[in-house]
């Protein structure tokens, strides 16, 4: 990239404004790159955070439904 920039600065004016603007969108370009790659890393991370949560969730859940059969059951015996 800095040999571009040297290239183009023998061109004046025109030039250096031709590789301002290169140099601008390369920037961006690299900001951009790492805002993706943040984003992704978070979106993992509270993708996994929900997954865990959901299978403790489901855990709790067969365990309710567990004591609820045990108990109708019981319900039934006495009667």
């Amino acid at each position: 990239m800095e040999t571009l920039i040297e290239g183009l600065a023998q061109y004046g004016p025109l030039g250096m404004w031709t590789a301002s603007l290169l140099w601008m969108n390369w920037q961006q370009r690299k900001d951009q790159k790492e805002e993706e790659k943040t984003a992704a890393e978070q979106l993992r991370y509270h993708q996994e955070n929900i997954a865990t949560r959901l299978e403790e969730q489901s855990r709790l859940l067969d365990k309710a439904l567990d004591k609820l059969d045990y108990a109708i059951e019981e319900i039934k015996e006495k009667q």
